[in-house]
């Protein structure tokens, strides 16, 4: 009996596949990086001119070279994020959160794993994160994240690609053709992208 293994998108495709999806993979990792970047220069515009007025009454010029009312608005800026992160706290900003993601963000391709990843690299990782497993894919191991459990006894992994591990393949597959590993998933991304160094720390115990 054939395994129970559904093939979504295949790995390979030559070197025109290859440059594709690493073109692709390096703007869905950069699009959040500039957006992050444009949304803080402009906030430290608008912050810069409205600590303007509050700066020329401290007597004090510039502190360690840096004018004053750079220093007023950095300082803003990050009371300003203590206090969202207070707010993010709070139940009805974790409902939010969560109405937004469900009705928005998660029909963004490639959502739910970009979040798993900056949780995992923040340190805040998530009981919700992919679980990073060795899937049996005919004669080999390959490192997999797992996506979902399915009724049945069968689990829907992701495959990522090496070195771009925005793209792969998605399996389904018996749970018992797959090995937990107790890694985070950050550590499992870096050895992806590093051709498989330091795959011997990482999949330790685990074949």
């Amino acid at each position: 009996m054939a395994d129970p293994e559904v093939r979504r998108e295949g790995p390979s495709g030559g070197p025109a596949r290859f440059f594709r999806t690493t073109v692709v993979g390096g703007v869905v990792f950069l699009i959040p990086i500039v957006v992050l970047l444009v949304v803080i220069g402009k906030a430290f515009g608008l912050v810069h001119k409205a600590m303007a007025p509050l700066a020329r009454m401290i007597p004090v010029q510039t502190v360690a070279g840096i004018p004053t009312p750079r220093l007023l608005a950095v300082a803003a800026i990050v009371l300003f994020c203590f206090l969202a992160g207070l707010f993010a706290r709070t139940r009805f900003a974790k409902r939010l959160v969560g109405w937004l993601e469900s009705a928005l963000l998660s029909n963004i391709p490639g959502y739910s794993f970009m979040k798993s990843m900056g949780e995992s690299i923040a340190g805040v990782e998530s009981a919700k994160a992919h679980e990073v497993v060795l899937a049996r894919i005919e004669d080999a191991w390959q490192i997999a994240f797992l996506v979902e459990r399915i009724p049945g006894g069968q689990v829907a992994v992701f495959v990522p690609g090496a070195p771009d591990p925005w793209s792969g393949s998605l399996y389904l597959m018996t749970e018992d053709r797959i090995k937990h590993l107790d890694v985070p998933l950050s550590a499992a991304l870096k050895c992806v992208k590093r051709l498989g160094m330091g795959s011997s720390e990482l999949v330790r115990g685990g074949l």
